[in-house]
């Protein structure tokens, strides 16, 4: 196995220092981070060998965050020739800048989501500090994401908005779930989609019924 910093090193890119408990504006590590904690995982590259490290992927910026021997968090400058990262069981697949969290019910297709969080750095403020907001804007003092609800620390965060976004994938490729697609990837199961939407229906919104939708077209 290559040692993730021989694979930064050979492919020329530079790495550049970051204060990870400074960069997140009090945004809680489980929503600012696609992973809760830094944790030992796998980067596999086009045409390289895989590297391994203690690694996390920052959801604000789509970049790939790795802790050096000093527990510094680094970030590599070019990171185009990645192709997916895993932890465990958990994998991401890197397309066209964005990570996705893979969640396969087959060999090689299956949900992926993509986070979304926006720090609202310009959001204008009203009487005694309240700011402008609409349903998708959090509040100074707590966030919602994958169904728990996150205290942030006090006088330390920005507002900001979090997104979750249901796609497919197949192969190296992602898709949005449309119906559409959903007859690409599974063409001989066309006619149940037909009937599964029929009368209107809309495709799922949700990571568990989206899952189900899946999983029974796969069988």
């Amino acid at each position: 196995m290559i040692s993730f910093r021989r694979i930064i090193c050979a492919l020329g890119l530079l790495l550049t220092g970051l204060g990870a408990q400074a960069q997140n504006k009090g945004i809680p590590n489980e929503v600012y981070y696609l992973m809760p904690n830094f944790e030992h995982g796998y980067i596999y590259f086009r045409g390289q060998g895989p590297a391994q490290g203690q690694l996390n992927i920052c959801a604000v910026d789509n970049t790939l965050r790795f802790l050096d021997k000093d527990g510094k968090e680094l970030v590599p400058s070019n990171a185009d020739n990645i192709v997916k990262v895993q932890f465990d069981t958990v994998m991401f697949l890197n397309h066209q800048g964005v990570y996705y969290r893979l969640s396969m019910v087959g060999p090689d297709v299956g949900l992926a989501v993509r986070r979304d969080v926006k720090i609202l750095k310009d959001v204008k403020q009203g009487a005694y500090g309240t700011t402008s907001q609409t349903s998708s804007i959090k509040s100074l003092s707590t966030i919602y994401a994958n169904g728990a609800v996150y205290e942030l620390e006090e006088g330390k965060s920005y507002p900001y908005e979090v997104s979750e976004t249901l796609y497919l994938f197949k192969g190296d490729t992602v898709f949005p779930l449309t119906k559409k697609n959903l007859r690409k990837l599974f063409p001989g199961k066309k006619e149940e989609i037909d009937a599964l939407f029929s009368g209107g229906r809309s495709v799922p919104n949700t990571i568990p019924e989206a899952r189900a939708l899946l999983l029974s077209l796969a069988e």
